[in-house]
């Protein structure tokens, strides 16, 4: 019997700074967990706080390779960004790839930086508490959720292409949250364009009433008026507005019936949520076309609420209304991965298997119930 990792079988180490307990297992994959030594740092690392950082190893067959000159070895590291980023959008915490510990048939050293950070443990991507949308219990068996999603089991390319380009910006958001605001925002931002573009509109309907009151003037006054206001039409960006209108489309009540601020008057709202949408696709616009900064006012850390209470006090007016009008990193948070899952679930990528009284039923951590 050979001591060496098996040439087919690879493994990553991925970690968490919140804590999932049980095990995920099928025949051909296996999510479990990669132990602290057990002493008191452990505990400090298991518990829920700044220390907090929970490994795991996600291991899966491959189909064997012919070992001859000239055929490239393949690294499997990259897999690491991938799982890490459908675990992400399904628990809504996150979550950090450190590389192959085992590959082709080697052992590999994976990257241990990430352990030494501290974490903000008071953002809901870093507790130890279920979301309050779409609620997954924090127990690996519940990634049979999202089993079609990462074994692609039958599931439409186009749909799986937009979902991990659009997850891998959400990842990236959770990851620079606490460091650099601004980028968070940015790629949340960006997955709502990616979203954005699976779902078909009228374009008309798109428009402002301004500009198709333009464009039914020109119809009814300029010969071949039709032909020209379709040409007109077709040419408009109107990426902004499907970006408004398919976070909005997504953000149905129950998206609205839970939130996750410490007060009612800094949650959102169904009433001013259209605006508050446009306010964060304009506060991304103006940064990346001027370069205005915005992440203190915004930024995860400082401001608990989901939207802002009040107008900041700058000399940039222009930014300073805008700020107050758009969500916080928090409340984008929230609005991304709900439309995230919902796009999943409408395409067969996400299954609801649990209530949320299913949820509070759940046990408690401990290492005994993630071993069993």
């Amino acid at each position: 019997m050979s001591l060496r990792p098996a040439a087919t079988t690879q493994k990553i180490l991925i970690s968490t700074t919140s804590r999932l307990i049980g095990e995920f297992e099928r025949p051909d994959a296996l999510i479990t967990h990669a132990w602290h030594p057990f002493d008191s740092h452990a505990r400090l690392k298991m518990q829920e706080g700044p220390l907090s950082r929970n490994a795991y190893v996600f291991a899966f067959e491959t189909e064997p390779i012919e070992r001859r000159p000239g055929v490239v070895v393949p690294d499997h590291s990259y897999v690491g960004d991938w799982i890490c980023s459908r675990l992400a959008v399904l628990y809504g915490k996150r979550f950090d790839n450190h590389g192959v510990i085992e590959n082709q048939g080697h052992f590999h050293i994976p990257e241990f930086s990430l352990f030494a950070e501290m974490c903000n443990h008071h953002l809901p991507q870093n507790s130890h508490s279920v979301r309050s949308n779409y609620p997954v219990p924090l127990n690996l068996s519940e990634v049979s959720r999202i089993e079609a999603l990462i074994f692609e089991s039958g599931l439409e390319p186009t749909f799986q292409q937009r979902f991990d380009a659009a997850a891998k910006f959400y990842l990236r958001a959770l990851q620079f949250a606490e460091t650099d605001p601004e980028v968070a925002y940015l790629n949340l931002v960006t997955v709502g364009e990616v979203l954005s573009g699976s779902y078909e509109y009228d374009k008309e309907a798109l428009l402002d009433d301004e500009t198709r009151d333009a464009l039914d003037k020109i119809r009814a006054n300029c010969t071949d008026g039709t032909r020209i206001a379709s040409l007109i039409s077709g040419k408009l960006l109107l990426i902004k507005r499907r970006f408004i209108e398919a976070l909005v489309d997504a953000c149905d009540g129950g998206f609205f019936a839970k939130h996750e601020t410490t007060e009612d008057f800094g949650a959102l709202q169904a009433s001013s949520f259209r605006e508050v949408v446009a306010a964060a696709y304009d506060l991304r616009s103006q940064y990346v076309h001027t370069g205005a900064s915005f992440g203190a006012r915004i930024s995860a850390n400082s401001n608990p609420f989901e939207i802002a209470v009040g107008i900041p006090v700058m000399d940039n007016m222009k930014l300073a209304k805008l700020i107050s009008k758009a969500p916080t990193y928090r409340g984008m948070e929230r609005i991304i991965r709900y439309a995230l899952l919902r796009f999943a679930e409408s395409n067969g990528g996400y299954r609801a298997t649990h209530t949320i009284e299913d949820v509070r039923s759940q046990p408690n951590e401990s290492r005994s119930s993630s071993e069993s």
